[in-house]
């Protein structure tokens, strides 16, 4: 992690990651990796090295990667690929997910939190491989559909575990900040392909009768239960955090699009929180921009209206 530099100072390196399972999520995980770099460029003469990683799963018959003209992109620009080993879900997660599906096909976002090649993103939790990733001192995970806006340099600054708040889960999956250990890597993978019904139970923090349960749910849950404290990431008024409402929260490192109601985009402090937001989450969907910015009236839907069209600049 640390290496001696020219000057005698001792480098200290960074990495930010995320994962791409087919072509479409290769077009958002480039816009990632390429606006992270523009926006956590070191100062001129920091002894600090930051890496640029994308991770895909290794070629099998359930699921997809890829294709080579998409990776070739990535190592032009310099960012890292590395093929990591397929996590296949244990059936009870399985289960769990497949209870979900036709509850979220009749609320029609079914392929906004269960797409057909997020099978593969289970895989992330091999940013704690140490064989990996160990010559980082921190990881930054990100999701493949986010967009860096301004600096995002903090990051790096944090102690991890640090990650922002989520509606249903212990915390949000898609921006952490981790340091890959070989103990949480083996306990995560064993989780992940080996986990009972009751394990699912044990580890979601969701209500009963929330949909959407994925490797989000038991990832958070069983890292906030046995590796905390999770570190949240506090960037509104002392007030706010007295007195907390979860989508109120962490907005500046992960201002999840798909979470504003258009009940309040209208609303001034709402305008300041798009127009401090740092990272700008659109879960999924956001390659689909004119579905995503269109006003959606079913209230079983996940609402983007078209007053967050600021966050996509």
């Amino acid at each position: 992690v640390l290496v001696a530099t020219a000057t005698g100072e001792t480098a200290r390196r960074f990495a930010f990651v995320t994962i791409a399972t087919d072509d479409y999520y290769a077009k958002g995980a480039l816009v990632t990796l390429h606006s992270a770099r523009l926006h956590s460029r070191p100062p001129r003469g920091s002894p600090e090295d930051v890496d640029f990683v994308l991770m895909v799963p290794a070629s099998s018959s359930s699921i997809s990667r890829p294709s080579e003209k998409w990776l070739r992109r990535f190592e032009t620009l310099g960012i890292r690929v590395v093929t990591v080993p397929e996590v296949i879900p244990s059936p009870a997660v399985l289960a769990a997910m497949e209870k979900d599906r036709a509850h979220l096909a009749s609320q029609g976002i079914l392929e906004v939190l269960q797409p057909i090649a997020y099978g593969g993103a289970f895989a992330k939790i091999h940013a704690w491989d140490r064989e990996l990733f160990g010559s980082y001192e921190k990881v930054v995970l990100l999701d493949g559909d986010i967009v860096a806006k301004k600096s995002i340099r903090r990051l790096l600054t944090l102690e991890p575990l640090a990650a922002s708040r989520d509606l249903m889960d212990a915390f949000n999956y898609g921006v952490l900040v981790l340091r890959p250990d070989a103990k949480i890597h083996a306990q995560l993978q064993q989780l992940l392909t080996s986990a009972s019904a009751a394990d699912v139970e044990r580890y979601s923090t969701r209500q009963r009768g929330q949909a959407g349960i994925c490797d989000q749910t038991l990832v958070a849950g069983y890292l906030a239960a046995h590796h905390g404290p999770v570190h949240f990431f506090e960037d509104l008024r002392k007030s706010s955090r007295e007195h907390p409402q979860s989508w109120m929260l962490s907005t500046e490192f992960n201002l999840v699009v798909s979470y504003r109601s258009k009940e309040r985009c209208e609303e001034p402090k709402e305008a300041k929180r798009v127009e401090a937001a740092r990272l700008v989450h659109f879960a999924n969907n956001w390659l689909h921009f004119d579905a995503l910015a269109r006003d959606r009236e079913s209230p079983g839907r996940i609402d983007s209206p078209r007053c967050y069209r600021g966050a996509f600049r």
